[in-house]
This record gives C-alpha cells, structure tokens and sequence, in this order.
C-alpha cells in the first residue's frame, strides 16, 4: 500500500506546471538611483489600471508630475509595473504622491520597480536631499523648464525571473525512489 502511495505521489509530483518568479534587487543609493533611471520626478497617482499594452499584464499607473530632476517629462505621465511584489511590482495608492524613478526598456516605455528607490515623497527626504533643486517644476497653469544635461548610464538591478526548468517534481522524485528502496528492503 505504501509503494502504490510513494508512487502515486511521485507520479502528480510530474504534472504539476509551476514557474517560480522572485523579486531580487540590489539596494541602491540615490547617486546610483539616479544614474541608472531614465526619468526621475514627483507625481501624484490619479488613476490605476490593468496594462493592456504587454502579454505580461501589470499595471499602468497615471500621474500628475510636480518636479522632475531627469528625463523630457509632461505634465502627466504613465508608468507600469507588475502586478505583484513577487515580480518587482511597486504598489502605488491612488491620491498619494511619490519621488518616482522610472526605468525604459523596448516593451515598457516607463517602467518602475521595486528595485528602483521609488517612494512615498513623505518617506524620501535622503533623496529629495541629494536631488536638491529639480530642473523642472510643473504646475495646472503651465511649466517652467529649466535644462539639465545628462545621459543615464543603464544598469540591471532587479530580476524577476522563472525558476530553473525541469526541476518541478525533484523532491517528490527522490521521495518516490526513497519509498521504493525501503519498500525493496521491507519485501526482502
């Protein structure tokens, strides 16, 4: 009876389809999070939804921009992000505002990250420090621009991505042999 259970365990252990996605970031200082985004500004979040744009879903956030320190950023501008935490989803809150640094890539014309040092504007003074002033500020009426020159040097610093291939079932594989070899032993 046991043998039929390690087998039959074993043998689900294959049919199960899973991908193990994680979140893993290297924590960053302002010098380096300003660096290595493409656009760094304040916004307030005005609306979230589902993104469409990408077979990978997530988010697409909108906001209204105060202060921007880099980047050609309007007075409005949407960024995404995944959906979950797990795959380096930030979790914006509609009405809040946030120091927000924004990546680029060819699938996601703005994208941020947990792994970017974007944060509450009320939880970002070390950065809003090292920023000082910002080379452009916004408001309803109109903007008033100021230039500042700088080229983002890129860099990875977050990774989400699926787990090693094939390895689905491993535990319930040796626990299948181990079960074999004791039940070999116990008939003996």
């Amino acid at each position: 009876m046991r043998w039929l259970m390690v087998f039959l365990i074993g043998l689900a252990s294959f049919t199960q389809i899973s991908e193990a996605r994680a979140c893993s970031c290297m924590k960053l200082t302002p010098a380096e999070g300003l660096s290595s985004s493409y656009a760094v500004f304040t916004g307030e979040v005005t609306n979230i939804e589902p993104n469409t744009a990408t077979k990978f879903g997530g988010l697409e956030i909108t906001l209204r921009v105060n202060k921007v320190w880099k980047g050609e950023i309007g007075e409005q501008v949407k960024v995404r992000t995944a959906g979950s935490s797990a795959a380096c989803g930030y979790s914006f809150v509609k009405g809040e505002t946030y120091l927000v640094y924004a990546d680029r890539d060819e699938a996601d014309p703005m994208r941020v990250s947990l792994c970017s040092r974007t944060a509450l504007v009320a939880s970002a003074q070390e950065d809003l420090d090292f920023l000082g002033n910002p080379s452009q500020e916004l408001d309803d009426a109109a903007a008033r621009r100021k230039s500042k020159d700088g080229e983002a040097r890129r860099r990875d610093n977050c990774s989400a991505s699926p787990g090693p291939a094939g390895r689905t079932g491993l535990g319930w594989v040796l626990l299948f042999f181990a079960g074999a070899t004791l039940a070999i032993r116990r008939v003996a």
